[in-house]
């Protein structure tokens, strides 16, 4: 991998037959820079260029297990292209859908000190690219650099309001609004009519959701009625604005969600 900040070109070469754990460049028409992560997007150049230095990138097939939970953090992990799941595994062995990552995203809590543990499991939905820096590399350079220490805490910041916002939307929606609010943040900024394909199958849609598939496919049928049409795995929105004001309607004054239309190439129709 090159080590210049700016330049870390990634792209799709031949389909790989297991995880790549050399760090070797992909073949995309796309350069990657790590300032396209959220996370370092105000940091410094020298401290980035510092990190990218031992950053690694790794194609992983559907299945691919990142890290388990309990292992040491050996690196800072972000999403460049795919989906990843994140489980936590109870002492019986039952999974725990938390969250789903996408491009762009982390799926490590950053660290500033030695010996942390990861929380949860990390699998892949489907082919993903991911970028690994090293754990012991980063939390030095967040001592040492203001910017990247600011960085972690407006992260950690973003994270719990997240989670804040997660929290109420279980206690406080239905299932019908929580699908509806689901597909509205992946329609397309600016598009009336859409049609997408689904980022993953509706069995982690319905655990992302905190429902069962029957109600799933329930709070499905409802949308219907707003112009929500699907077939097997692709969405078609008549109009967002009538999905809006149906948003609006069960909600009443529940914020709607942002349009980040966050689907991969693949997935887009």
């Amino acid at each position: 991998m090159r080590s210049d900040l700016n330049d870390l070109t990634i792209g799709a070469g031949p389909r790989k037959t297991r995880s790549t754990r050399r760090g070797d460049r992909l073949k995309i028409a796309e350069a990657f820079s790590l300032r396209d992560l959220p996370l370092f997007a105000s940091v410094d150049e020298e401290t980035l260029s510092a990190l990218a230095l031992e950053a690694k990138v790794e194609t992983c097939e559907s299945g691919t297990t990142i890290f388990r939970q309990g292992d040491p953090i050996a690196s800072i992990v972000a999403v460049i292209k795919g989906y990843v799941k994140l489980l936590r595994i109870a002492p019986g062995g039952d999974e725990t859908l938390i969250a789903i990552r996408a491009n762009g995203e982390t799926i490590v809590d950053p660290v500033m000190g030695p010996e942390e543990t990861c929380g949860v499991s990390a699998e892949t939905i489907g082919p993903a690219t991911i970028i690994k820096v090293p754990a012991a590399r980063f939390a030095r350079l967040a001592r040492e650099s203001a910017g990247l220490g600011a960085a972690v805490a407006l992260d950690a910041t973003r994270r719990i309001a997240a989670l804040v916002s997660e929290i109420e939307a279980l206690k406080s929606q239905n299932a019908d609004l929580r699908l509806a609010h689901f597909i509205l943040s992946l329609c397309p900024p600016g598009e009336e009519q859409c049609r997408f394909r689904l980022p993953y199958d509706k069995r982690l849609i319905a655990a992302l959701l905190g429902v069962k598939q029957e109600t799933l496919s329930r709070a499905f049928a409802k949308l219907r009625e707003h112009g929500v049409r699907t077939e097997t795995r692709d969405i078609v929105v008549d109009s967002v604005a009538r999905l809006v004001v149906q948003c609006e309607h069960l909600g009443r004054a529940t914020p709607l969600p942002e349009r980040t239309g966050r689907l991969t190439r693949d997935d887009a129709a």
